[in-house]
């Protein structure tokens, strides 16, 4: 990975701090303010650089040195911590540890800052100081940003937004709102970013600061174009602007003409959108930001696109494809190379338009898997984070509660004994059951909450499957029939294609099928149709259905099944459940392999094995492929697609039919998978 310049991490963290940035002459009147404000005070008579008051101006000069005296602020901040660890001055040791977080992070050592950040947040005293803690949470929250770990940043934002809540702190407020907004903006969850900014927006007014204004009113442009509310972002552009050439903001001004930029282009008008991103690009020059150069040049290429430049886009999207690599940007190398698709198509150069083509559906397909695992972190981040508030909450109303029965009882005493007896026994058995009740509650609560949470599972992996395995076929057909209708050779390309559509369908209905079954395994009071079932007879339709698979993979099925054995089962689950084994038997064995299916009776049971001679399973992945809180699945040895879903189908299957499934095997020893289902001996 490039490296990155202290302006690059200085400019990134400027949509957190959203006071550093705005005027390197304020923070130098700062520094100058505490230079002299220090100098007065060691100059007076009986001065001591124990005392709380000289500590504390110097860890004010050390958080003002951070963007353009740093030495000095590391200097400064050692000393404050020696002197208040000396004096066993419990503030200034914490504002010290927090200003050493601060710099650690502003000079690109994130792993330092968070383990300053760390160790200050152990401190038992830390809420004591909300301020302090609300700077050292957030600095923590943004060291957690740039790992790109999004679920402790938000985390962390979320608990400094409690305290600041707590505390009416307007600022704070804010800044946390405003730092929530970017998380979301970066993981292009547009509408949840809006809410924040809009909350941000309301606490920015009563701060009465133009730039702080001017800053929230452009990135909630940027946001309303995202979303297609285009009239309301130009009000907010024309505001920002007018805004920041007042206070001449060259920072602020270049992201804005670059959003102006996306307005424009938006709207199709290429001649002002290519204006506007070049003003961007001349302000951007001065400053090394390579995530927003990026943006840039993909919307000075599409600019170009728009007016049938073609060579002037190509120069500028291999720009953006080279700077967004740098920076690790999937998203937008996704749209890059979809766009240097449509310029290829343009020139009607097929071989290019194809190499770009697969290369933005691969993107495509694993940009959606990561926002759909971050998706999911984040939201268990926030249960987590709202489970412990609401534990919090109930800890601090059963405490006040208590207090209020110990003032009670001491009002009582003045009475008399037998009063105070008679109040305590007859308390003391009223807390018992309020506790027992209380229990009984939790116990019904805590089974509902696992109830509720299951069914979220289910259904976020659902809508995940259904969202995966349907848009990449489809998007693929959407192409080829495209091309099959408007290029020349489109019936060539799609005659070449077809098959591996056709295969990519059938997969798909296999997957919708699967989803139906699950759906109704999932039904409370869902009931299934016990008959004899013929194993032999089934399971040689089964195979018939996957004869093409079969022979294209030159693949030898050894069916011992006996004639005669038969089992008590519901027939279309019966179904499911060995089009499922088969299915995964044939995907991971390989070309000339084989499958071998027997059974024998056991008990009261038949025992049905299916076995190959594939890949196999280490005993980790043995344990995650009936496991509810992991989806585990692979691909096959010829790249076949799978969901995961198919084996907890088959599982709740099996159990719903009063039988048993066991799983042995071993890395490229192949697998077994063995049924037990109540036997029907005749």
């Amino acid at each position: 990975m490039h490296s990155i310049s202290n302006y690059k991490h200085n400019f990134l963290l400027f949509a957190f701090i959203c006071t550093s940035f705005f005027s390197a002459f304020a923070q130098k009147d700062s520094i100058d303010f505490y230079h002299e404000k220090i100098s007065r005070l060691t100059h007076s008579p009986n001065f001591s650089e124990n005392t709380p008051q000289y500590i504390d101006n110097l860890n004010q000069l050390s958080y003002y040195q951070r963007l353009i005296e740093q030495d000095s602020m590391l200097v400064n901040s050692e000393r404050a911590l020696a002197l208040s660890k000396k004096n066993k001055y419990i503030q200034g040791e914490l504002e010290a540890l927090a200003n050493l977080a601060t710099l650690y992070l502003y000079t690109g050592q994130t792993d330092k800052s968070i383990e300053f950040s760390l160790e200050t947040i152990k401190n038992p005293e830390l809420s004591s100081f909300p301020k302090t803690e609300m700077k050292i949470y957030n600095i923590l929250g943004q060291g957690y940003y740039f790992k790109n770990d999004y679920p402790s940043t938000y985390t962390q934002f979320l608990h400094t937004l409690a305290i600041a809540e707590k505390n009416s702190d307007q600022f704070h407020l804010f800044r946390m709102n405003m730092n929530l907004g970017t998380i979301f903006s970066r993981l292009e969850d547009n509408e949840e970013a809006l809410k924040y900014y809009a909350v941000a927006f309301k606490h920015v007014k009563n701060l009465k600061d133009p730039t702080k204004e001017a800053m929230m009113l452009s990135n909630m442009a940027f946001l309303n174009i995202e979303l297609g509310n285009l009239n309301q972002a130009k009000i907010e552009l024309d505001e920002t602007l007018a805004l920041l050439e007042k206070n001449k903001q060259t920072t602020w001004l270049a992201w804005t003409f670059s959003t102006l930029g996306l307005y424009y282009l938006t709207l199709n008008d290429f001649d002002n959108a290519l204006v506007n991103y070049q003003k961007s690009l001349d302000m951007h020059d001065e400053f090394n930001d390579v995530k927003a150069k990026a943006d840039i040049k993909y919307g000075l290429g599409r600019s170009y696109l728009g007016l049938n430049n073609l060579v002037k886009a190509e120069a500028n999207i291999n720009e953006s494809v080279m700077l967004y690599a740098s920076s690790d940007y999937d998203t937008g190398l996704e749209k890059a190379y979809r766009t240097l698709y449509e310029i290829s198509k343009s020139k009607d150069d097929v071989a290019e338009s194809l190499k770009y083509l697969e290369l933005t559906e691969k993107l495509s397909n694993d940009n959606f898997k990561k926002k759909n695992r971050r998706n999911l972190t984040m939201l268990n981040a926030k249960l987590n984070f709202e489970k412990e508030t609401e534990n919090l909450k109930a800890q601090n109303e059963l405490a006040i509660n208590q207090q209020r029965k110990y003032v009670k009882w001491a009002l009582a005493a003045l009475f008399t004994s037998l009063v105070i007896v008679f109040l305590i026994l007859n308390a003391n058995k009223r807390e018992k059951l309020l506790n027992k009740k209380l229990a009984n509650q939790a116990k019904i609560l805590n089974k509902n909450q696992e109830a509720l949470t299951q069914i979220n599972s289910n259904q976020d992996r659902l809508f995940s499957i259904v969202g995966h395995d349907l848009r990449g076929p489809i998007i693929s057909l959407n192409e080829i029939l495209t091309l099959y209708l408007e290029d020349p050779e489109g019936k060539d390309y799609f005659e070449k294609f077809a098959p591996q559509l056709k295969e990519d369908l059938e997969q798909v209905q296999f997957t919708m099928d699967n989803l139906l079954h699950w759906g109704k395994t999932q039904m409370q009071g869902n009931t299934i149709n016990v008959r004899s079932i013929s194993v032999r007879n089934e399971l040689d339709i089964i195979l018939q259905l996957y004869r093409n698979e079969i022979n294209k993979k030159a693949i030898t099925i050894n069916n011992q099944v006996a004639v005669n054995h038969s089992v008590f089962a519901d027939l279309q689950q019966f179904n499911v459940i060995f089009r499922n084994l088969i299915n995964n038997a044939i995907k991971f064995t390989p070309n000339e392999g084989m499958i071998t299916i027997k059974t024998k009776i056991k008990d009261k049971n038949l025992v049905i094995q299916v076995s190959d001679t594939g890949v196999g399973m280490t005993e980790s992945d043995v344990q995650k492929l009936f496991s509810d809180t992991e989806n585990f699945s692979n691909y096959g040895t010829n790249l076949e697609k799978g969901t995961g879903l198919g084996l907890r189908l088959v599982k709740a299957m099996v159990i719903k039919n009063s039988g048993e499934i066991i799983v042995k095997s071993e890395p490229n020893k192949g697998s077994q998978f063995i049924v037990q289902l109540p036997v029907d001996i005749a």
